[in-house]
């Protein structure tokens, strides 16, 4: 192989692929790139691979010339040092028979061993059986609402990945880990790539149905991680192909691909139905900052909780029936801290217990200025869901659309310990 590319071309090529070598494995082929040269067709690709994740990078064009073809196999960890640190310009790579790779710019000359490109791990076909498209940044504000609930080593392996959800061309993406149930929809609709047939008719044998896709597969969180430092904020789409057993999602000049979980995942709408006695309609960020200064003096190995007492107010400067009180506590050893906001309470006075990260998360998660949440009871979950600012206040104790609201975030609550 012999190949010249300018540095930094070459060390944007490099980066990304690092997200997928193999962090602990016996295997030194899975410490290395994979570094493909096709003089004939003039593509150069870099490819990552540790059997459950990959990525491609490919290069092509005017800024790469490939004297000759061939492949071979560089540890992954000490190739990006040496490109990162080499001075401008172009960059020159040889390898020999011996798998000896001369790597040389200017007047810097590294020579280093090598591994032969035939030794990589076979990687899945990457063409998929089921294809759509999605925005980018729509696809990323997704999974950053979302990944902070998927499990983490989970005995039940569908929690640790994110369900991914299409129907109608509308995709959900759900996370639950056993204490906290996080849900997105976009209903700005995917691209779908199937065309139906011309009489509209449903066919039964594929996965789509009238109007578009019809399809779920779940994706391990850690996949996602590491997509989330891929994929960026770019309003462009990104192509996602299905396999049985792989997503393949592909943007740029980048193919990342990643193992599904072959696992069924729970009946998620069944944890989403309570009967709720309070409703509550509040400022988010006062929430978000009132809980966040509660919990300034909480103990995570204590598991210490916040208290939450939602209470109607009787007298107010405003005369609304509904104006109320939430009042926000906590006590450790350390002494005890005490926060107030307003808040539209609908329906009964109640007290109830949580562990602060998991309210913070799903707090930290919505962008909208106000939100509404739904009570049962003090051993019930807490639901949270979007307040459009049209809802008729008279019905809103009423309202808890669980099936077309944006999103979603569930937190298990914590008993509480009376004094």
């Amino acid at each position: 192989m012999n190949i010249v590319c300018a540095r930094d071309i070459l060390n944007e090529a490099v980066t990304p692929a690092l997200y997928a070598v193999s962090a602990k494995n016996t295997n030194q082929a899975l410490d290395g790139f994979l570094i493909s040269a096709d003089k004939d067709k003039g593509i150069l690709t870099i490819c990552s691979y540790d059997l459950e994740k990959g990525i491609r990078v490919t290069l092509a064009g005017e800024n790469i010339q490939i004297k000759e073809s061939g492949k071979i196999i560089i540890n992954a960890a000490k190739f990006s040092s040496i490109i990162r640190n080499l001075p401008s310009g172009d960059v020159s790579i040889s390898s020999d028979a011996n798998f000896s790779v001369t790597i040389s710019s200017s007047r810097s000359e590294f020579t280093v061993h090598g591994l032969d490109g035939d030794s990589f791990p076979l990687m899945p076909e990457l063409k998929g059986d089921e294809s759509f498209k999605i925005s980018r940044k729509g696809l990323k504000n997704m999974i950053v609402s979302t990944h902070f609930a998927v499990a983490v080593n989970n005995s039940r392996p569908s929690l640790n990945g994110a369900l991914f959800e299409i129907k109608n061309n509308n995709l959900n993406i759900v996370a639950v880990d056993g204490n906290r149930l996080a849900l997105r929809r976009s209903f700005d609709g995917i691209i779908s790539n199937i065309s139906n047939d011309s009489d509209g008719s449903d066919d039964s044998d594929n996965n789509s149905g009238e109007n578009g896709l019809d399809l779920s597969f779940i994706v391990p969180g850690k996949s996602l991680s590491e997509l989330l430092k891929l994929i960026g904020d770019d309003e462009e789409n990104a192509e996602i192909e299905l396999t049985k057993k792989h997503v393949i999602i592909s943007f740029d000049n980048i193919v990342y691909f990643s193992r599904l979980i072959e696992s069924e995942f729970l009946d998620y709408r069944r944890s989403i139905k309570i009967d709720p006695k309070t409703t509550v309609v509040i400022d988010t960020k006062s929430f978000t900052e009132s809980v966040e200064r509660a919990s300034l003096l909480t103990d995570d190995k204590q598991k210490t909780l916040v208290r939450l007492k939602f209470k109607k107010e009787e007298v107010n400067i405003e005369n609304n029936d509904n104006f109320g009180i939430l009042q926000i506590t906590s006590t450790t050893s350390l002494g005890k801290v005490s926060d107030e906001c307003d808040i539209e309470i609908y329906d009964d006075d109640l007290e109830i217990g949580f562990n602060h990260r998991y309210l913070l998360d799903a707090l930290k998660a919505v962008r909208e200025e106000k939100i509404l949440l739904k009570l049962e009871s003090p051993t019930k979950s807490l639901v949270i869901l979007p307040y459009n600012g049209e809802n008729d206040n008279k019905n809103i104790n009423k309202i808890m659309d669980t099936e077309n609201s944006k999103f979603l975030y569930l937190v298990l609550p914590v008993r509480i310990m009376r004094d």
